[in-house]
C-alpha cells in the first residue's frame, strides 16, 4: 500500500528508524510471514494423528542456529529478540532468507483442533516475499539498507547514485568483466565492510579498467589520462614512495568507487558501439 497521508502531503519529514524500533519492525514481519507459514518447511510442525514432523532444521532449532551461526540464543526470536544487537539481527535475517518458502498447498486438519498442514513449498516465490517485506523497513534504517538476490545485507547508495547499479552492461567477458565488477560491488557495499574490503573492491574495478583499455577500450586522450593518473597515483595497486596515501579514505573510496563503477559503464557502452 503506497498511499501518502497528510503528513507525507505536507512534506513533513519522516522520523527515522531507530534500531529498538527496527527490531520491532522485523518482528511485525516475521510474525505475519510466520503466520502464513513461510517459514512452516523449515520448523516442521506436530500433527494430532502422526505427531512432531521434522522441518529442514530438525529437532532443536536453537541448536541448528547455533552450529550454522555460532552464536548462542538467537532461537527462538520472540525470545531472545531483546538482546539482539545489529550484528545478531542482520545475521538472522541473512539466515532466515535461506530457509523461506512459500507454501503452495495446505488443508486444515479438524480432529482435536489439530490445525493447517501445508504442502509443496515454494523457495523462489518465498525469498521474493521476504525479501520485499524485510527490504521495507531495511530502507528505512539509518542511511539505508537492502537484502540482496543472494541474501546479504548491504548498503543502499547514495542518493542519484542508483541508477547507475542499473545501466551495467553485461558482456560475452564475465570472467575478467562482469564477475569482477559484481565482486566489487558486492564488497563494497557488503554490511559493515572495512576499509580494507572497500580498497579491494575499488582495486578490482581498476584492474577492469585496465583490462578494458588493454583491449582498446578508453575514454578521450585526456579523460583517460586523468582517469589513470587517479589509478596509479592513489595508494590503490602499486606500492611506492610517490602515491598519495594521506587522505580521507572513509570518504576517497566512496568516489573512486563510483567514479570507477561508472567510468567502466561508459566504457562498455563505448565498445558495443
Amino acid at each position: 500500500m503506497n498511499k501518502r497521508y497528510y503528513a507525507q502531503r505536507k512534506g513533513m519529514k519522516p522520523e527515522p528508524f531507530d534500531f529498538e524500533t527496527f527490531k520491532e519492525a522485523f518482528l511485525l514481519k516475521f510474525e505475519k510471514l510466520e503466520e502464513e507459514f513461510y517459514f512452516r518447511q523449515a520448523t516442521g510442525y506436530e500433527c494430532a494423528d502422526t505427531g512432531i514432523i521434522s522441518g529442514t532444521w530438525g529437532s532443536n532449532p536453537e541448536t541448528f542456529f547455533f552450529m550454522n551461526l555460532r552464536i548462542r540464543n538467537l532461537w527462538p526470536i520472540r525470545a531472545n529478540i531483546t538482546d539482539y544487537n545489529e550484528v545478531k539481527l542482520f545475521t538472522v535475517i541473512e539466515f532466515l532468507y535461506d530457509y523461506v518458502s512459500e507454501p503452495q498447498n495446505k488443508t486444515y486438519h479438524d480432529w482435536n483442533y489439530c490445525g493447517w498442514h501445508t504442502f509443496d513449498y515454494d523457495v523462489e516465490k518465498g525469498k521474493k516475499r521476504y525479501r520485499d517485506e524485510m527490504n521495507s523497513i531495511l530502507n528505512e534504517y539509518k542511511s539505508g539498507y537492502e537484502l540482496s538476490e543472494s541474501g546479504e545485507v548491504l548498503q543502499c547508495p547514495p542518493n542519484g547514485y542508483e541508477q547507475i547499479f542499473n545501466e551495467i552492461e553485461k558482456t560475452n567477458d564475465p570472467s575478467n568483466i562482469d564477475d569482477r565488477v559484481a565482486l566489487a560491488i558486492n564488497k563494497f557495499r557488503r554490511y559493515n565492510a572495512s576499509i580494507d574490503e572497500k580498497k579491494d573492491a575499488v582495486r578490482t574495478l581498476a584492474d577492469v579498467l585496465e583490462y578494458l583499455k588493454k583491449g582498446g577500450i578508453v575514454l578521450s586522450n585526456k579523460d583517460d589520462s586523468d582517469l589513470f593518473n587517479i589509478i596509479n597515483h592513489f595508494d590503490l595497486r602499486h606500492h611506492n614512495r610517490y602515491q598519495q596515501g594521506d587522505y580521507n579514505k572513509e570518504i576517497w573510496y566512496d568516489w573512486l568507487f563510483y567514479t570507477f563503477l561508472a567510468s567502466i559503464n561508459v566504457l562498455l557502452k563505448l565498445g558495443k558501439k
